[in-house]
């Protein structure tokens, strides 16, 4: 049985330079978010200085239960998975008021755990996807 419940989008952006493809994620790319999910500088961005390090079984109760409602990514830079992201629903009031009530409105949470890859406008371009 699958950690993360699959899914069949797929997202493309990017620019000239930096191609950006937003892929299904899957537990073969485990071993990459027990990583990012394990390194306190990585964490520090993503869940704030007090988390320092989890274990595989809460990377898997994360992405697990994330994934049941939400699409997962891998986000992937000219062919090399550098983060992932998810779309969730959108939870804040004042920009669920904007839309029909039955209006399946989205954020999209994303982290890059690569940090060759911090500070290079891939959020941005990811954007296009």
């Amino acid at each position: 049985m699958s950690i993360i419940k699959p899914h069949d989008i797929t997202l493309y952006g990017g620019n000239d330079t930096c191609k950006v493809i937003l892929r299904p994620l899957s537990d073969d790319d485990l071993p990459q978010l027990y990583k990012w999910n394990s390194d306190p500088e990585v964490l520090y961005w993503t869940e704030g200085d007090d988390v320092e390090s989890y274990p595989a079984e809460v990377v898997h109760q994360i992405y697990g239960g994330i994934s049941q409602n939400n699409p997962c990514f891998a986000v992937e830079v000219n062919g090399e998975m550098i983060g992932e992201c998810w779309l969730q629903k959108m939870n804040l009031p004042d920009v669920k008021a904007m839309y029909e009530p039955d209006t399946d409105v989205r954020r999209i949470d994303m982290s890059i755990g690569e940090k060759a890859y911090w500070g290079k406008g891939i959020g941005r371009n990811s954007a296009a996807a």
